[in-house]
């Protein structure tokens, strides 16, 4: 069976009873704009029609859209003529998004991109700006004459038949086109259907972007393949006005949500009581929270302030997934609740996660269970798998797990065919860490982001948590090792320039944190710093380490709102970081020695 077969399935049970619409923020007044199933499968129909008459069967086609319905019946008309999509950011003024379509459209040597006619003529200028107009067309699908549907000839589709291509947003390497067939579209939204309690019928809310696996998978496709209602805005609407997505939840009685842990705190501290005013939130029953690290503070932040308006606590379903295992890896089952636990720090320093009690150690979040997937924690060095309780790196194989890489087979072997020390497999090494308890998945980091001090293992999250706590000012951190010289030594630039670090050098840990100067309080930022230093120190015993306060979106992250720890490091090393004060150890200061950063401590230095 393919994915397509599924869609028309629906289709044809649900005909006009079934629905998506685009709903639009016009001055605090929500305008509609409604798309049946059967209406979607019409549109789809004809523009695979189109599709087929270019000789597009197999070739890989670039989805330049803003949020609305006219991406949904796009991609579906590339399943649907058995065109590999490849939804993207609609680059506009961001010079990272124009370099990432260009980027792409050289990798995956895309020949047609689809977009709208708003957004045509901008397209085809900035194609003919980086000399690729004559090997690439633009198209508004919008503004075609497009066949009937009855024109439209369903090619040889089977499940081993690549769909799409999901560009990983780059938070450790470069972007590389994951390769997703009609198989693992068919098996991972049948995981998250399950999830969510397996239902017949059902509505949907989100907002998130299309081009991100959450809110391609999570968000778009799910009604269709489970038969449900969707009602969705644009990133932008949500960002501009948060309060809209609690609304929409509220008026249209939705029953599930997903989006990434940052989108649930920019709600809880955006949204004014007169907006909460009259909404009922009591119809959500699944709140799906991913795509990043999970906080507690979060969870407990969201139920305290929209409880009174029917926010349940039983509502909360952490997951975890990845572009190359479709989405979704394990996830809370419905009704269950979130699982926050207490573990001993310096038991996860050994890799052991051992529970502590109610008042020490540090919070982790259960990811969930899996479905049907299997989850394995593995030594990365030995590759001997792990009992429960010890931190390795997370494992996985099952029916949601891609094909590989687009034109990477070293990287796809890597990634997508470990084995055991005893010849199991193969699996999807995810990268990440991680440890299974009582069969929960919990999720301690990344590999090459933990910081290695004094012989122990820092987990990013969870400095970057702690810090964050220190005052409200605060906003998104980034903690990270850099290898740098004691007082008196040359082996800082050594490390640097990619030689393993000497004897005489250490690794430094750092926390870059974004701040709101007009929150400070008369709080000056040199007190925040010691602040923060502070904090750690108690929290973890780190007795020297450096911090760095950047204006608010000094933090790089990627666009599903991942940290990115190496780009922040890459930055603060070559002094391109927007410093409002920073606080640095000798050593550190020495590798910055004449940069903005190193000027700035100096500078609050003398003052003192």
């Amino acid at each position: 069976m393919s994915f397509v077969q599924r869609v028309r399935a629906q289709a044809e049970r649900c005909g006009s009873e079934r629905s998506y619409t685009f709903v639009e923020d016009r001055r605090g007044e929500l305008a509609e704009s409604r798309l049946t199933f059967a209406e979607a499968d019409r549109r789809a129909r004809s523009t695979a029609a189109w599709l087929a008459g270019r000789r597009m069967e197999d070739q890989a086609a670039l989805l330049l859209y803003p949020a609305g319905l006219e991406f949904l019946t796009a991609f579906l008309g590339c399943l649907y003529s058995r065109v590999i999509a490849v939804p993207s950011p609609l680059p506009q003024t961001d010079p990272r998004a124009l370099e990432r379509a260009e980027g792409i459209i050289k990798d995956a040597d895309v020949r047609l991109v689809l977009t709208d006619a708003a957004n045509r003529d901008m397209l085809a200028g900035w194609l003919r700006e980086v000399g690729l107009d004559g090997a690439v067309e633009c198209v508004a699908t919008d503004a075609l004459e497009l066949p009937a549907p009855e024109a439209w000839a369903e090619p040889e589709i089977g499940p081993d038949t690549l769909a799409y291509m999901q560009y990983t947003s780059g938070s450790t390497s470069e972007p590389r086109g994951v390769m997703l067939t009609h198989a693992n579209l068919l098996h991972n939204e049948n995981e998250i259907w399950r999830a969510i309690g397996s239902p017949e019928e059902g509505v949907g809310v989100g907002w998130l972007p299309h081009y991100h696996d959450m809110g391609l998978i999570g968000m778009l496709l799910q009604p269709i393949y489970a038969g449900g209602d969707l009602y969705f805005a644009s990133p932008i609407s949500f960002v501009m006005r948060p309060a809209l997505w609690l609304e929409m939840i509220s008026r249209y009685r939705a029953g599930y949500t997903v989006a990434p842990n940052f989108a649930y705190e920019w709600c809880a501290a955006r949204v004014t009581d007169a907006q909460l005013a009259g909404l009922d939130l009591s119809g959500l029953k699944f709140a799906l929270n991913g795509a990043e690290p999970v906080r507690p503070s979060t969870l407990r932040t969201m139920v305290r302030r929209f409880g009174p308006a029917g926010f349940s606590e039983r509502a909360w379903a952490p997951a975890y997934g990845m572009a190359e295992a479709t989405l979704v890896i394990t996830a809370t089952p419905l009704g269950q609740g979130p699982l926050i636990r207490r573990f001993d720090a310096a038991a996860l320093e050994r890799h052991e996660a051992v529970p502590a009690g109610p008042a020490g150690g540090v919070e982790l979040v259960g990811c969930g269970r899996p479905v049907t997937m299997a989850v394995d924690i593995v030594d990365p060095e030995t590759r001997a798998p792990l009992g429960e309780g010890r931190v390795g790196e997370i494992w996985v194989r099952g029916g949601s797990v891609a094909r590989g890489y687009w034109q990477r087979e070293e990287a796809t072997r890597d990634a997508f065919a470990g084995r055991t020390a005893g010849g199991e497999g193969p699996f999807l090494r995810t990268g990440d860490l991680g440890f299974v308890l009582d069969g929960e998945l919990y999720v301690t980091g990344r590999i090459k982001d933990v910081v290695i001090v004094n012989g122990r293992n820092l987990y990013p999250q969870d400095l970057e948590e702690a810090a964050r706590e220190a005052h409200p000012a605060l906003g998104a951190a980034a903690a990270f090792g850099v290898q740098a010289a004691e007082p008196g030594t040359a082996g800082g630039p050594a490390a640097q320039a990619g030689r393993a670090p000497g004897p005489e050098s250490r690794e430094h840990v750092v926390v870059v944190q974004e701040v709101r100067e007009q929150r400070l309080g008369g709080v000056s930022a040199a007190e925040l710093a010691d602040r923060i230093r502070g904090e750690l120190a108690r929290a973890f015993g780190l007795p020297s380490m450096s911090v760095v306060l950047v204006e608010r979106g000094g933090v790089g992250k990627t666009t599903s709102g991942k940290i990115q720890r190496s780009r922040t490091r890459e930055l603060l090393l070559a002094g391109l970081l927007p410093v409002v004060h920073a606080e640095l150890t000798a050593g550190l200061a020495g590798e910055l020695a004449g940069g903005p950063a190193a000027a700035v401590a100096a500078d609050a230095q003398e003052g003192e």
